[in-house]
């Protein structure tokens, strides 16, 4: 059952990315959001996976409860750079990785690359360790030319 949910979820973004692109050119991180999506553990604790660009883009989501999605996106990605402009305008670079914990869940995000973020969502009780190892076990999956090295560089720094 899982295998098949699986198959019909790749299906789902390849079609998606295939409709986006015009059916010719998928760009790196596309194939990401395919890769990310394919490994996602339907059956375990994870409640959401978002890949997003900054500007709150969907480039690939999935939610245990098949909720809607945009509202979640376009508010992470304001979290994001929220939490980015504070840290700028304290002197230091935008963070890689954002933690928060609210009372019954927790919010994992990982930057990608300086346009696009991992989040994940889960219950709190899941325990943060179990959170940031699924999220590099997806990160895992990304090809290393896609990935952010060190501290990643802030549009709002660059503007400067």
């Amino acid at each position: 059952m899982l295998q098949a949910a699986h198959r019909w979820l790749f299906l789902l973004v390849a079609h998606n990315v295939f409709l986006r692109t015009g059916g010719y050119r998928v760009s790196g991180v596309e194939r990401a959001s395919l890769s990310l999506l394919s490994a996602i553990d339907t059956e375990g604790p994870i409640e959401a996976v978002l890949f997003i660009r900054r500007t709150g883009a969907v480039l690939a989501s999935w939610t245990r409860q098949g909720l809607t999605q945009d509202v979640m996106t376009v508010m992470a990605a304001t979290m994001l750079a929220s939490i980015d402009t504070m840290m700028t305008t304290l002197g230091g670079p935008g963070p890689r990785s954002v933690y928060v914990e609210t009372d019954d869940r927790q919010i994992l995000s990982t930057a990608v690359t300086s346009q696009a973020f991992l989040i994940l969502i889960a219950p709190r009780a899941v325990g943060r360790e179990y959170v940031r190892d699924a999220a590099a076990r997806l990160l895992a999956l990304l090809p290393p030319q896609l990935l952010t090295k060190g501290p990643k560089p802030s549009p709002v720094a660059a503007q400067q």
